[in-house]
């Protein structure tokens, strides 16, 4: 049997061209949409499928999933497949969440998966999974000039983002998705209880995260979050079901606790895998939206599969862009959580990055090694928040230790790497972290630590009296004519003493040349 479209008809997609496909493996289910660009370039989802299978149920509760739940998802992926190659749909992505993430014998699904239907299905982070449902916020709410909490409630967990002016500034994933609730307390279970333990660490984190600002609104997405916004229309009367008050969510939650699961499915239409955890998640958004002090919560038609979506189909340029200014409005955050010297940190970067870009033929690096670079600088003293001495080993664990929208692992670390390396010891593989890289990833390691490095030496003290640099190779040869005010003996010194450091990451001697505009 064929999965049911969730939108218009197959007959429809035949009209289109190129066509795309995402899959998201849900912890409740199994979702198929399939989308192309419409007239002005922009994506436009043409078909979504489900499948009900519940990979939650084993994952939450034993850890390990049955024999029986991955035959059922193989065999969705297998009628994926089908639709996939009906359509001729040539790219596809296919991403596996908290439930996955959570099974011990999920590699086995996932090498089952690829065997049998040639899918690759990717395990992404929590924070991978905020990056992507943001991008498809991003793209069809206003976020300018406020201050939103985003809720993307899953089966297994919730991904609060924090969003300051539309960019990202705080995001952490929380284990109380409404199927790991469920299978916790099982059916009769104490839900104000169980909700109320979980919810402690929840709470905390997210005070933190606001400070002492309170929410304009709450944006939340998932199955739940649109299940509850058509309950409103149906149960109160609310306007439309893209948006409620936290106070209709409050009356809609003792008017859902008042029915049965059967009730549920037989009155308000609730499929049964929606009707068994539609309680929980309105429990939880409301304490969430109680917490950030939001009156309102609006429910856009969006969610972490067409923001896979978004991601395939804009240009690399749109997707790079988007990750980098989430990136800087977390350093932003960073920056003044740790108290970091913030004139002294944007001098760096700029002397970094003109490094990079004048060296950019000898390094061969590209634009995602240069915003690694530029993130480094911002964020490198981050760690004498902890202790001044050794703050480069602190700052490195505070980066590892920090979700990051827009990097991966392996960026991440290079991330954390790299600043642990700004000063101090040169890399070596008695250090566990550079030694667990590559070796071209131990080569970036030492170029972007080296411009990093001779940055901070070239605003020795803090002075910014180095106005620019500009670099010239000959041979074996590097030379950094300098032009600024004072004598710059003091930068030219320090930055000399990187010499050794230079001549390791580049192959090349380095000699300063001073060209001063006043004295």
């Amino acid at each position: 049997m064929e999965p049911r479209a969730q939108t218009g008809g197959d007959d429809a997609l035949q009209e289109h061209g190129a066509l795309v496909g995402a899959i998201d493996v849900g912890s409740n289910a199994i979702r198929l949409g399939i989308a192309t660009r419409d007239a002005e370039g922009m994506p436009a989802m043409l078909q979504r499928y489900r499948e009900p299978v519940r990979l939650g149920h084993d994952a939450f509760t034993t850890g390990i999933l049955s024999q029986q739940t991955m035959d059922d998802a193989v065999a969705a992926f297998l009628r994926f497949r089908r639709i996939l190659d009906k359509h001729h749909v040539e790219r596809c992505r296919a991403t596996a969440t908290s439930a996955m993430r959570d099974s011990k014998n999920g590699q086995q699904l996932i090498d089952r998966i690829a065997q049998k239907t040639g899918i690759e299905l990717e395990l992404i982070s929590g924070e991978e999974e905020a990056r992507l449902v943001h991008y498809s916020i991003s793209r069809r709410v206003n976020m300018r000039n406020q201050f939103i909490l985003l809720i993307d409630m899953g089966g297994g967990s919730v991904e609060v983002t924090l969003c300051d002016d539309g960019e990202v500034v705080a995001s952490h994933s929380f284990n109380i998705g409404t199927v790991r609730l469920l299978e916790m307390m099982g059916q009769d279970g104490d839900v104000n209880l169980l909700l109320s333990e979980y919810l402690d660490g929840t709470r905390k984190k997210i005070r933190e995260q606001l400070g002492k600002r309170k929410a304009t609104l709450c944006i939340a997405t998932g199955g739940n979050a649109g299940a509850i916004g058509d309950l409103g229309t149906q149960m109160l009367g609310t306007e439309n079901s893209q948006q409620i008050s936290r106070k209709a969510l409050h009356k809609l939650i003792k008017k859902l606790s008042g029915f049965s699961f059967e009730a549920r499915v037989r009155d308000l239409g609730l499929r049964p895998d929606r009707a068994d955890v539609i309680l929980p998640a309105a429990m939880v958004f409301h304490e969430i939206m109680s917490l950030a002090g939001a009156k309102r919560m609006e429910i856009p038609d969006a969610s972490l599969l067409d923001g896979v979506i978004l991601d395939m189909v804009d240009s690399e340029e749109r997707t790079f862009q988007s990750k980098r200014r989430n990136l800087l409005a977390w350093t932003r955050s960073l920056k003044n959580k740790y108290h970091v010297d913030q004139k002294y940190s944007h001098h760096v970067a700029a002397l970094a990055l003109s490094l990079f870009d004048q060296l950019a033929s000898i390094h061969g690096l590209g634009y995602r090694e240069r915003m690694l670079l530029e993130i480094a600088s911002l964020v490198h003293e981050i760690g004498m928040y902890v202790r001044v001495s050794a703050h480069h080993r602190h700052a490195a664990y505070l980066i590892s230790a920090s979700p990051l929208l827009g990097l991966n692992e392996q960026e991440k670390q290079l991330l954390s790497t790299v600043v642990r390396y700004h000063r101090k010891a040169a890399p070596s593989n008695s250090h566990a972290p550079f030694a667990a890289l590559n070796e071209v990833e131990q080569q970036i390691v030492w170029q972007l630590s080296a411009m990093l490095r001779l940055a901070i030496a070239l605003n020795k003290e803090r002075r910014s009296r180095v106005d620019d640099v500009e670099v010239m190779i000959e041979e074996n040869d590097m030379t950094l004519h300098l032009e600024g005010h004072g004598d710059l003996l003091l930068e030219r010194w320090a930055a000399l003493k990187t010499a050794t450091y230079i001549k390791q990451a580049f192959g090349l001697s380095l000699h300063i040349d001073l060209n001063l505009t006043d004295q």
